[in-house]
C-alpha cells in the first residue's frame, strides 16, 4: 500500500464516512478514513506520512473519459499543486475538457477548478463529506443539485455548477453570474457555492490559473 507525506490547509470537515465502491457499502479502515481534520492534527503532533487506499486512476495513452472514470470514487486527501497525483491531475484536465466542450473559456474553467479545489482538493468524493454532499463541488441533493449518483457523476456535476445540466434544478455559474467575466472570479464561485467561507476561493485562483496554463494546450474539448 503506498503511502504519501500530505501537508493539509487549516480548515475542518466532517468525517468522510464509509467508502462505497460500485454501490456496495465497504467498511473504511481506521488510517484510510483520514478526515482534512486528521490530516492537520498529524502535521500538528508531527506525523510526517499517512496510510492511503490504493485506489490509482488507470494509466491511459490517449484522454478517452470512459464512464468507469466519471463515476468512480477517489479517497486520498490533500491538495498541493506541485505534488497532485493522477486522480487530481486527471480531474483537473477533466473539467477544462468538459469547459472546451461548452465553448467556455479560460476564466470559466478558473472559476470552475477553484471551486472543485476548495470543495474537494479536485476529488470526488463518493461518501458523503457534509449532510449529503458530495462530488467534486460537494453539491447536496437535497439543495436540488441531482440525485446521489448524479453529483459523483464528473460531467453531471461540472454541468450542474456552470447552469448547464438539464438534471439540476439548483441556479449554477451562467445562471447566477452570466457576465462573469465582470466578476472577481472568487465571488462568482461563491455565488453559485453560498459557502460560509467565501474567501477560500480567491485564495485558489492562482493554483486554478496555473492548472489551466499547464494543461489546457494538450486537452481537447469533451462532449457527450
Amino acid at each position: 500500500m503506498p503511502r504519501y507525506v500530505v501537508s493539509a490547509p487549516p480548515r475542518e470537515l466532517d468525517e468522510p464516512g464509509a467508502l462505497r465502491t460500485e454501490g456496495t457499502p465497504m467498511p473504511v479502515s481506521p488510517s484510510a478514513a483520514l478526515s482534512r481534520r486528521h490530516l492537520f492534527l498529524a502535521g500538528a503532533v508531527g506525523l510526517t506520512s499517512l496510510a492511503a487506499l490504493g485506489t490509482v486512476a488507470p494509466a491511459r495513452a490517449e484522454e478517452v473519459w470512459s464512464e468507469e472514470f466519471m463515476t468512480r470514487p477517489e479517497t486520498r486527501e490533500g491538495f498541493l499543486l506541485d505534488a497532485m497525483d493522477e486522480w487530481q491531475i486527471e480531474n483537473a484536465k477533466f473539467i477544462i475538457a468538459v469547459i472546451k466542450g461548452h465553448g467556455l473559456d479560460e476564466q470559466a474553467a478558473t472559476i470552475t477548478l477553484a471551486t472543485a479545489i476548495v470543495e474537494s482538493w479536485l476529488r470526488n468524493y463518493e461518501p458523503a463529506v457534509d449532510l449529503d454532499s458530495g462530488g467534486l463541488f460537494q453539491q447536496r441533493p437535497s439543495m436540488g443539485w441531482g440525485t446521489y449518483d448524479e453529483v459523483r457523476h464528473k460531467k453531471r456535476a461540472i454541468d450542474a455548477f456552470l447552469g448547464l445540466g438539464d438534471h439540476s434544478q439548483a441556479p449554477g455559474l451562467l445562471d447566477l453570474a452570466p457576465d462573469y467575466h465582470e466578476w472577481a472570479p472568487g465571488e462568482a464561485a461563491q455565488a453559485v457555492q453560498i459557502s460560509a467561507h467565501p474567501e477560500r476561493y480567491a485564495e485558489q485562483i492562482p493554483a486554478a490559473q496555473t492548472l489551466w496554463a499547464r494543461y489546457a494546450g494538450d486537452v481537447a474539448a469533451y462532449t457527450d
